[in-house]
């Protein structure tokens, strides 16, 4: 499975890999949010350049498990943060994306994905018209510009899908 998805799609006798090479030898902006509760890390990635970046934090508080009349209250509060934060991720990325605006052709998001879903719901960055939204996720612990400058071995990883025929008599 190509990191990318192919340009056309087609029927072909016998194997032609030029659909894949072409998908491979491409260089396609993409856009990058990598998003956990209390960091982020916004890029725009071309090949294995990184050409702009933004990252910082905001902070979550953590769940709280003692019960009691002021539990609601801080549910509430940390609603609110976590709003807050998904608020400034899409601020952000708007800033970020803005110089490349009609030419990113993909948008990938990093992080634990129940963020990632909160915060697409959130952003309408991420569910508007624009770049093409990968759905797989990739694999961040610590969004941060450390992790943007090596977000690009991520982006342009490929699955590998081995078939094998059952014993055939």
């Amino acid at each position: 499975v190509p990191p990318f998805p192919l340009k056309t799609e087609a029927f072909l006798d016998g194997v032609d890999v030029s659909p894949l090479a072409d998908v491979l030898n491409s260089r396609p902006l993409v856009g990058v949010i990598l998003l956990r509760l209390g960091r982020y890390a916004v890029g725009v990635v071309q090949g294995k350049k990184l050409l702009a970046s933004k990252s910082g934090s905001r902070h979550v508080k953590s769940r709280h498990r003692a019960g009691g009349s002021s539990q609601r209250r801080f549910e509430r509060s940390r609603e609110r943060l976590v709003r807050e934060l998904f608020d400034k991720v899409c601020e952000v990325a708007r800033e970020v994306f803005a110089p490349w605006d009609e030419r990113i052709e993909y948008l990938l998001l990093g992080g634990e994905r129940h963020t990632l879903e909160g915060f697409a719901r959130r952003c309408a960055l991420v569910r508007g018209p624009g770049p093409v939204r990968l759905q797989r996720v990739l694999p961040v612990d610590r969004p941060g510009r450390a992790a943007m400058e090596q977000i690009h071995r991520e982006v342009w990883k490929s699955r590998v899908i081995v078939l094998t025929r059952g014993d055939q008599e």
